[in-house]
């Protein structure tokens, strides 16, 4: 089976994002003081990003069946 290039940028893209939620989020939030709330203004862009380029991918995936 071979992958389509939007196929790869979303494999790419859920990668990338594991990495910076599992290793870059909880550094950030240590640095937080205890009285300050989490807001999390950057799962509006990223949610949204990589739902689009899943959905573009399960449609090829299927599509080539």
């Amino acid at each position: 089976m071979k992958l389509t290039k939007i196929q790869w940028v979303t494999l790419v893209a859920i990668l990338v994002y594991l990495i910076y939620e599992f290793i870059m989020i909880p550094g950030w939030e240590a640095t937080l003081p205890e009285s300050d709330p989490v807001i999390r203004a950057d799962i509006f862009l990223i949610y949204p990003v990589l739902l689009i380029l899943i959905l573009i991918s399960v449609f090829q995936f299927f599509r080539k069946k």
